[in-house]
């Protein structure tokens, strides 16, 4: 009887150890499963993400610096036009008083009547490039044909700019003398 009991008691402790052995591999297990497993799979997919952030603020980052680099070819195009435009409104003679026809023209063709058209001699030096000769200019008409004479300054192909204007009225009612001090744009090297 002693083995027989003795046999049980092994039996039973076996059974205990094994369900003992297959609790702790399912608690384990379902440890694994519940706790682990997800937190590890969020951990993965938080990665997979900043990952993915990655490139894209490099693809962002890149495409920034290319349009910027875009915009500034752009503006340099358009600078340069720019540039060609003013060398080409220069006053294409070496002599500055050849403008002075030009200026007599455009005030009779506005019917303005010249008081005075001469050069100043004086210049300003406009950068290290150019200069800029300043001309007087009297005139007497209707305000209306001013204002023409103007448009034909502003329409003119060479720079031809007002540096100082001023008005007095005359006696007739819409007639006034405009003195006028203008500038004329000249290469550095075509001095007169």
């Amino acid at each position: 009887m002693k083995k027989q009991f003795q046999f049980w008691v092994e039996a039973i402790q076996m059974k205990w150890l094994v369900t003992a052995i297959v609790i702790y591999f399912a608690f384990t297990g379902s440890s694994l499963q519940v706790l682990i497993l997800p937190e590890n799979q969020r951990y993965d997919e938080a990665v997979l993400r900043q990952n993915q952030l990655a490139e894209t603020y490099i693809d962002l980052v890149s495409l920034d610096i290319e349009m910027a680099i875009e915009n500034l070819n752009i503006q340099l195009t358009e600078l340069d036009s720019l540039e060609k435009v003013f060398k080409s409104r220069l006053l294409q003679s070496t002599r500055v008083n050849a403008i002075f026809p030009v200026i007599d023209r455009f005030c009779t063709n506005s019917l303005l009547k010249v008081l005075t058209l001469e050069p100043m001699n004086k210049f300003k030096n406009i950068g290290g490039n150019y200069q800029s000769h300043l001309i007087r200019l009297s005139i007497i008409g209707r305000y209306p044909d001013f204002l023409n004479f103007l448009d034909l300054l502003e329409k003119h192909t060479e720079w031809i700019l007002i540096d100082n204007l001023s008005v007095k009225p005359l006696d007739r009612k819409d007639y006034g003398r405009y003195d006028l001090t203008l500038s004329v744009l000249v290469p550095q090297e075509a001095k007169k």
